[in-house]
């Protein structure tokens, strides 16, 4: 076993300004899936649907992807959420960091 870290990126597909859906889940996977196979960094999604209260008071369900990272740098994966939150016109965007340890077999 190794240690490792493990980074978890929930991204909703609302847009924030609009408060609907600009962007499908179906779309942002494929957008998701070329970003990391074009970096050949280690990753899965998960499907979810997600709540979030808005800093102006509006609270939404939407569908929502879990992005899970393992062994990728804090620094690249603060990057990537800023530039998912951008793209996707999000509020903002959760970033969770777990340490674990790892076995490939």
């Amino acid at each position: 076993m190794r240690n490792s870290v493990e980074y978890q990126i929930y991204i909703g597909c609302k847009d924030v300004s609009l408060h609907g859906e600009v962007v499908t889940r179906e779309t942002l996977t494929q957008m998701v899936v070329r970003f990391f196979t074009d970096r050949q960094i280690d990753f899965s999604l998960v499907p979810a649907k997600g709540g979030f209260l808005h800093d102006d008071g509006w609270y939404s369900v939407e569908d929502t992807l879990c992005i899970n990272i393992i062994g990728s740098s804090e620094d690249d994966i603060i990057k990537l959420g800023k530039s998912i939150k951008m793209i996707m016109n999000q509020e903002c965007v959760l970033i969770v960091k777990n340490d674990l340890q790892t076995e490939f077999r």
